[in-house]
């Protein structure tokens, strides 16, 4: 699980990404929102290095969560930093409205059939 510090976000123009830190109980991880993420939530390339940092603050919690998933999906246990993308955010999307959320094809296979109740309880 990772626990993320209440800093505000870092823009490191050499990176050109947003750096927050998320701690672990044996370490600490450097999560950057690269360039696609941040056009993703909005940003452009004319954007200041400050507007940059309040757009993302705007959305953290997003980023904060799309950090938690891939963390827990990584299979390198010396992990010291996450790279947010785009895709990385396209995961955590909700359904446009009056659109279904995507289903696996497999719980799409077959419909569930309707349980008969007890006899008991008719």
């Amino acid at each position: 699980m990772l626990q993320f510090l209440g800093e505000t976000g870092v823009y490191l123009p050499q990176k050109d990404a947003i750096r927050i830190t998320a701690l672990t109980p044996g370490a600490h991880i450097g999560c950057l929102a690269t360039r696609s993420a941040l056009s993703a939530i909005g940003c452009t390339r004319a954007d200041t290095p400050r507007d940059l940092v309040d757009r993302f603050e705007q959305n953290r919690l997003l980023f904060e969560i799309a950090a938690m998933i891939k963390y827990r999906r990584s299979t390198n246990p010396k992990l010291t930093t996450l790279l947010i993308s785009d895709e990385d955010l396209k995961t955590l999307e909700p359904a446009p409205r009056g659109q279904p959320a995507a289903i696996s094809p497999a719980s799409a296979a077959a419909p569930r059939q309707a349980r008969r109740r007890p006899a008991h309880l008719r």
